[in-house]
This record gives C-alpha cells, sequence and structure tokens, in this order.
C-alpha cells in the first residue's frame, strides 16, 4: 500500500483497520468489510452473502429492526449494505462526532446479528430476483458472465435463486455467519474527519470477541462452454445484447492500459461505440463498455438495447469496431482526450468520503496496490497507444468473444463474431 496517507494497523486476534484522515473533509464514511461474496459459496446455498446482508438489519439483541434505523436516523447517518462476487459490506456515512456511536451500532450488527424474520426476509429477496428478472439488460450481462466464466462461481448471480435462497434455514445461516464472520475475513475501513489512533482505539474495543478464523482461497477456473451463444427469449420493447470475454484482474499492471481501452471503446459520449452506434446511425439509445476486475480474474463486456429491427446491424457495426480498435493504432489526440478523461473521473471521485472508503476496501479485497492521486496521474499518462492496441488483440479478439441476448426473437447475432 504506497499511500502514504492510508494507515494500516492489525490489531490482537488478527482484524484488520484501514483509515484515511481527510481534514478538510466535513463528513467520515465508515465501511465494515467482509471478504465474501457469491463466488466463494457452494451451488447449494447460492446467494446466502447477499441474504446475510439483508438480515443483518433485521436485529441484535439490543435492537431490533424498527431500532437499528431509528439509531442510523439518530445520528443522521447515510446507511446501506452491498453484496459483491467477493465482498460484503456494510458502510455508513455521518458527522465526525458520531464515530462512537456509528461503531456501536455496526459492531453489534455484525457479531450479534439475531437472525429473526428469516422466512419474511427470504420472501423479500424473491421478490428483488423478480425485480432483476424484469430487467433485460441485466439478464444480457448475467449470461454473458455465465459464459464468460462457465462452470466457475464468478459466472453466477450474485443474488442467487428463487429455490437456492428459500433453502437457506436458520442453522444454515448461523453456521455461515460463525464460519465467515470473523478477523480473517473483516476489516474495517474510515475515511474523512477522523483521528486514526482514536480510531483503531474504538475498533478493537466495540469489536473485541469477534473470532478468529481462515481466509476463502480463490482461484478462477472457467471452462469452454458448448455454445459461446446464448438466447433468452422474453417479450420486450427491446433486443438486449451483451458481447464480451475474459479480462484481466483488478491487481494486474495493464490496468490503467485496460481502463484506456473500455473508455476508447465505449466508456463515454465521444466513444467509437457512442459515435458509430448511436449517434451517426441512431441505431440504440445505450450502447456501452466496460472492465469488472477481481482478484485473479477479470472480463470486458459491451451492451447494446436496440429495436429488434435494428440489433443485427448495431452488433455488426459492435464487431467492426472491436476488430478497429485491434488493428489500428489509437491517434494522438483520441488517447489524450482518454487519458484527460481517466484522471478527471478518478481524481475527482476522491472528493467524497464514501469513494476514498470504497477505493481502500476494494483495493484489499482484490489484493490491489493502493496508489496516492499523483501516482494514479502517472500510471494512466504511461499509458501507450500499443498498450490499447496489445490489450485488445488479447481480450477483444471476435474469435474467443461471447455472446448473450434477450429478445423478442431469436436472430442469428452470433454470426458476427465468427
Amino acid at each position: 500500500m504506497s499511500d502514504p496517507n492510508v494507515r494500516h494497523k492489525v490489531l490482537p486476534g488478527g482484524l484488520r483497520v484501514f483509515s484515511e484522515p481527510l481534514n478538510e473533509a466535513t463528513s467520515v464514511a465508515l465501511g465494515i468489510w467482509i471478504r465474501a461474496g457469491s463466488r466463494d459459496e457452494e451451488d447449494k446455498v447460492a446467494g446466502i452473502s447477499h441474504l446475510m446482508e439483508h438480515m443483518l438489519f433485521k436485529g441484535t439483541p439490543s435492537m431490533d429492526a424498527l431500532g437499528i434505523a431509528q439509531a442510523f436516523e439518530g445520528i443522521g447517518a447515510q446507511e446501506n449494505a452491498a453484496t459483491g462476487e467477493e465482498y460484503t459490506v456494510l458502510y455508513a456515512r455521518f458527522l465526525p462526532e458520531h464515530l462512537d456511536r456509528a461503531l456501536d451500532i455496526v459492531s453489534d450488527m455484525i457479531k450479534n446479528p439475531t437472525l429473526v424474520d428469516l422466512e419474511r426476509e427470504r420472501e423479500v429477496i424473491v421478490e428483488e430476483i423478480k425485480m432483476y428478472e424484469d430487467r433485460p439488460d441485466q439478464m444480457a450481462d448475467e449470461y454473458l458472465s455465465s459464459l464468460i466464466f462457465h462452470d466457475d462461481t464468478l459466472g453466477r448471480p450474485i443474488i442467487g435463486s428463487a429455490e437456492t435462497v428459500r433453502g437457506v434455514d436458520h442453522d444454515t445461516l448461523r453456521g455461515f455467519h460463525g464460519d465467515v464472520y470473523n478477523t480473517a475475513n473483516v476489516f474495517v475501513v474510515g475515511a474523512g474527519k477522523l483521528d486514526p489512533d482514536y480510531l483503531e482505539s474504538a475498533v478493537e474495543d466495540k469489536f473485541s470477541g469477534l473470532p478468529e478464523g481462515e481466509p476463502f482461497v480463490r482461484e478462477a477456473k472457467p471452462t469452454q462452454p458448448e455454445s459461446r451463444f446464448f438466447y433468452k427469449f422474453k417479450e420486450t420493447e427491446q433486443y438486449h445484447v451483451s458481447m464480451g470475454s475474459l479480462g484481466i484482474p483488478a491487481s494486474s499492471e495493464d490496468r490503467f492500459g485496460m481502463a484506456a481501452l473500455n473508455n476508447v471503446l465505449g466508456g463515454g459520449m465521444s466513444s467509437r461505440l457512442f459515435q458509430e452506434v448511436r449517434e451517426k446511425r441512431g441505431l440504440a439509445y445505450a450502447v456501452y463498455s466496460y472492465h469488472q476486475g477481481y482478484s485473479d480474474a477479470g472480463a470486458i463486456k459491451t451492451y447494446v438495447g436496440s429495436t429488434t429491427g435494428n440489433v443485427e446491424e448495431a452488433v455488426k457495426i459492435i464487431s467492426e469496431q472491436l476488430e478497429k480498435v485491434q488493428e489500428e493504432t489509437v491517434e494522438a489526440e483520441e488517447l489524450e482526450r482518454t487519458k484527460q478523461q481517466l484522471k478527471s473521473s478518478t481524481l475527482l471521485a476522491l472528493e467524497s468520503t464514501a469513494a476514498r472508503m470504497n477505493r481502500v476496501g476494494r483495493s484489499v479485497i482484490t489484493d490491489s496496490e493502493l496508489l496516492k492521486p499523483e501516482e494514479i496521474a502517472e500510471r494512466i499518462e504511461a499509458v501507450t497507444a500499443d498498450d490499447i492496441r496489445r490489450l485488445a488483440r488479447k481480450h477483444l479478439n471476435l474469435d474467443s468473444m461471447y455472446l448473450s441476448a434477450v429478445g423478442p426473437k431469436e436472430l442469428d447475432l452470433g454470426r458476427y463474431l465468427n
């Protein structure tokens, strides 16, 4: 961790605390991170990490669900939680004078969840699953992940399925909490107007009793699916298509080059996909690309939503752009514009204490070096046109790409990748 403003301390028992004091800030962002996500689950309980995230808010011996909500509101905190493929995080943002009380609340939630109302909350998540099923763009992304990470848990939906969620009983959930919520997997991140010494002392006090444990071992091992293409029938007004392939880990030395490649391809309004598909031809409202980096793997993806009549041309244009970025060197003007966009979007985000807290947390989760802002700018500036073309040739080769589609009629879109 090369950013000297971020302090790291390992407490007795193994709990880690990361603090980034910002004297100019007016708030504190506090995150309790758990190194456990959907990729760490057994198939039969897929979605249990997300279910556990929900259950943290259902009560402790000292507070019921309403009491937790009132406790956060009593200090004016903005609180929430999230689950990803590799983590669960409970976070809150509040005024500096409320740090002690915020730690009281979150430590109680992490250490002592009563897990009441499980049956009701399972049905809430089933409704959430149904909500996602009404979003065909998200379905296309999930189907694409299942192709890219075939036979690997990274390819599963974070939320699980109705069947697996309903199959988690109280004993299973209690066992999961005991196995996962320990000092090997839990760490605390604070960013903003805070005293690192006080934060470390308070965390040691309030998280005392958290058991020790062993971290999960992660190794992505995707296999080749029988087909590189997947279609799902759904009566939709738009036809939704996701295309992509394996990318790079979040800690890769090429991560800034990959960010530049993604930005050139479909990262903004001046990007090639946006200009060619939307602006010049009017084939779609939404068209973009994105890269997802994990601790040991990654995926680069594109998405387009278009009418059934226009989607084939849109996919054809996207495929042509994927080939073009492999064959031709990015010109100096486009490269410079890309670097300025990346520097601005990355560095301006650091004005937020929540973004600072998230940056540290994700760095720990993915075992990525945490760079100083000026080092980030230097790494971005060091990206060359040759780097972009090299990464494009390795990760955007049409012969090794996958395609998923959701729409009212099956089309032969796979031919554009052959």
